[in-house]
This record gives structure tokens, sequence and C-alpha cells, in this order.
């Protein structure tokens, strides 16, 4: 389930921006008065729901705010409250807004942010009765549920038998979607078929097609397999991207080769490419496996230099090594960056830094670590200090 909370202090600067009177406008008289910013902050999953609702049937601008649905959907599924979310999307169907295929659409992918691709299966198989068109658009996004779910022999059946039963002529992004399911099932020469399939239909696959082929081939077929893909990006005249270059390396990671990591790193940027927070983890991790927590601490502070923000990846890469070495100060300022990003990060690892922070005499960081972990409005850890720790 992808994690939309990187945009959860953009939702909220917004509604700070605004006046503290103003209100979320409904196009009824009777309005709702709630604020985006109390939906957030609001405990209760129940009440979440209710309000939610109530918002969102007065409002059509509300329903337009796209970044408040998916953290309100992946709190409510990390919370495995599926029963709020059916009660909130079902209700979705009864506004005319159902009519646009773009609305059934982000009714699907919520869905399948919640895992639920039987009810996101549902909703484009009922689009008909609802008045909606059916399209390419829906088509690919039921797939990418399905695919999202892990639910890969439904993806292949559903491709293979729904464009002609549909009139629907897949994509780009259709076929994309099914070498990614073949992938992730291990089916890496039948995803590459799809490429030959492509091709002979008129669809020209894309930098995206070859990268999750990348992606399969160095994960399933080790390093000269992934070459062989990387070498089809020559031929076929495919130009690179930043995550081109990012499974390469981890591909060079694998192996143990850092140092031609590194070099391919120069690459990258020579290319006019900018790296991103994949690039450093790759090259962090790396690091960390040669047990060279000095190189990886730089390759952190280039990672924060270039404006790019540490993920979940960075934290659960590094932070076990900085515990190793007794660096537990620079382990709570990386704590307090994944607390104010909203990131869902591992309880037992958020407690090594507490358990650190106290043998190293930083109580006060410590009582602060704790009390952001059980003031976390999207999911609450049930951090302790040693002295109240059973296994201390």
């Amino acid at each position: 389930m992808s994690n939309p909370c990187s945009h959860l202090r953009k939702i909220l600067k917004t509604s700070a921006a605004a006046p503290t009177s103003t209100l979320l406008q409904s196009a009824k008289p009777t309005s709702i008065p709630i604020s985006v910013k109390e939906l957030v902050e609001e405990s209760n999953l129940e009440e979440l729901a209710k309000k939610f609702k109530q918002v969102a049937s007065n409002s059509s601008k509300f329903r337009n705010r796209h970044n408040i649905y998916d953290f309100t959907i992946s709190r409510l599924a990390l919370a495995k409250r599926y029963n709020l979310i059916e009660d909130i999307l079902e209700s979705h169907k009864n506004f005319d807004d159902i009519t646009r295929e773009g609305f059934a659409i982000r009714l699907i992918s919520l869905y399948a942010r919640a895992g639920m691709f039987d009810h996101a299966r549902k909703v484009f198989d009922e689009m008909p009765e609802l008045k909606c068109p059916r399209t390419v658009k829906s088509f690919n996004a039921v797939l990418k549920a399905g695919v999202e779910a892990k639910r890969f022999e439904d993806v292949f059946r559903l491709f293979r038998e729904g464009p002609a039963t549909l009139s629907i002529s897949c994509d780009v992004l259709t076929y994309n979607i099914v070498i990614h399911a073949f992938c992730e099932t291990g089916s890496v020469d039948e995803g590459l078929m799809m490429v030959d399939e492509m091709m002979e239909k008129g669809v020209n696959p894309s930098v995206v097609t070859f990268n999750t082929l990348l992606d399969g081939f160095y994960r399933e077929k080790g390093f000269e397999g992934g070459e062989i893909i990387w070498s089809m990006m020559d031929e076929l005249n495919v130009v690179r991207n930043t995550r081109s270059y990012n499974l390469k390396m981890q591909g060079m990671v694998n192996e143990g080769e850092l140092r031609n990591a590194v070099a391919l790193f120069e690459v990258l940027e020579s290319e006019g490419l900018k790296p991103d927070v994949s690039t450093f983890n790759v090259l962090m991790k790396g690091c960390c496996d040669q047990g060279n927590v000095e190189e990886a601490k730089k390759w952190y502070n280039a990672l924060l230099e270039s404006g790019a923000m540490p993920n979940s990846i960075t934290f659960s890469t590094i932070v076990p090594k900085f515990c190793d070495r007794g660096d537990f100060d620079l382990a709570f300022e990386l704590c307090k960056k994944m607390f104010k990003r909203q990131f869902v990060v591992d309880e037992a690892l958020l407690q090594l830094v507490v358990n650190g922070l106290v043998k190293a005499s930083l109580t006060e960081e410590a009582e602060e670590l704790v009390k952001l972990g059980k003031s976390n409005s999207y999911v609450q850890y049930d951090l302790v200090l040693p002295s109240d720790n059973a296994e201390n």
C-alpha cells in the first residue's frame, strides 16, 4: 500500500493558510462546518468516517481534494477498518460525479490503496448501470488494483478476456501493468514477451516498460540478466531516467560491487539526471552491507544536501547501523523526520533507538521520542522507556 502521508504537510499548510474561520464550502446551504485540519487530527476513527461522509456529501470542492482522501483511506486501512472504508466509498456512488469516469477511477484506486480488490472490481463492473463510460483508463485502474492486491491470476484473466469483451484497446500503461504482474510472480521471461506483443500491436514500449523489466531481471536473474534489458534499451533508443540507473546500481550492490555503483552514480549526474532518495538509499545500503557506516553517513548527508527527503527505506537501512555504532543522536534526528513525514516504521526499531538514547544518557530525547510515538495521529507506537520495559 502506497503511503500518501508525504502530502500531509501540504494538506495542513493549505488549511493553515486560510483564515481560521474559513471552513469547507458546501454546494448546499446546510454545509457541515468541518475543516480539513479537524479531519486529519480526529483520533476516533468512527467519528472520522462520519465527519468525512458529512463533508463529502455537502461539498463538491471537498470531493476533489485527493490528498485528504488518500490520507484518510490509508489511515483506515492501516487500522484494518475496512467497514469504514466501504461505508465512505460506497456512499460516493450516490453523487452525480459517479457518471464521470475519472471519479469512478478514484474510487477504484482508493479501494486498491486499501487492498480491497473485490470492491475495486465491483466499482468497475457497476459503471454501466451507474451511467459511467468505461475506457482503457478505468480498465487500467482495475488491473493496477489487482497487482496492488497481488491478485495476479485475476489480472492475467482480465487482461486476456477484457479487451474483446469490453471493446477496449490496450495502451502502453495496460502492458506496463501486466509486465509488472509477471515480474512480481517471478515470470520475467513472460514479461519480456509482452514487449514483442506490444510492438506487434503498434504500442511502443516506454522507459517505464524497461524499468519494470530491469527491476525484475536484476532481481530474478542476477546482474547479467538485468544487463540483457539494459542492452535492449540501447538497441531500441530508450532514453534512461534516474530510476533506470537506480536499478542498475541496486544490481551492482547486490553483487557486492559498491565501487562500480558509485562510478555509475557519477555517470548518472554526468547525463544531467538528478539523483533521488532511492539513489542515495541504494548507496547507503551498499555501504552498510560492507560495514562502512561512516561512508553511509556521508551519503546520508549528500541526500539532505541534494534537497531530497529521507523515506521509510532510509530509516530502516541506516538507523540500525547508527544504533550499532552508538550514534543515537543522529538516529534520534532521523526518527523525528520520520514522525514529521508520517511514515509507517517498525516499532521494534523505534524502541531500539529509545533504549539506546537512555543508555547514552539522552533521557530527554528518549522521552520526546516516546511522546511522539504515543501522540502520532496516523499510527500510534507503544514505546516505553527502558525502566518501564519488561525486557529490561
